[in-house]
C-alpha cells in the first residue's frame, strides 16, 4: 500500500510539475506510467563532428542519413546517429538549424 501511495504522489507530482492536466482523461491516473526517458533524457547533439563520406567507415553503403544542401554546403546526418539523439543543433551555410528525427 505505501507503495501505491508513494507511487501516486510521484504521478501527481510530475503532472504538477510539467503542467501537464489530466482531469478529463478516460483512463484512471493511477493507471498511467512513463513508458520512456524522462525530459531531456535523449541529449541533442550540440555540436556536431563530420567527416568526408570516405573516411565514415561506420556507415554501410545502405544506411539511410538526412541530407542537407544549402548553397555550397551539403552535411548528411545518418538515421543510425540520429535514433539514439533526435536533435542535432548545427549550422549549414551560415544559418543555424535543428535537424530532428
Amino acid at each position: 500500500m505505501k507503495n501505491i501511495i508513494t507511487f501516486s504522489l510521484l504521478i501527481a507530482g510530475y503532472f504538477l510539475l510539467t503542467g501537464f492536466n489530466l482531469d478529463s482523461a478516460i483512463i484512471p491516473k493511477e493507471e498511467i506510467l512513463s513508458g520512456g526517458p524522462p525530459k531531456d533524457g535523449i541529449p541533442a547533439i550540440l555540436h556536431p563532428k563530420f567527416v568526408t563520406s570516405s573516411m565514415a567507415d561506420f556507415l554501410k553503403p545502405d544506411d539511410q542519413v538526412i541530407a542537407l544542401k544549402l548553397g555550397e554546403e551539403t552535411k548528411a546526418y545518418p538515421i543510425k546517429i540520429l535514433n539514439h539523439h533526435e536533435v542535432v543543433n548545427d549550422t549549414l551555410g551560415g544559418v543555424p538549424i535543428a535537424v530532428t528525427f
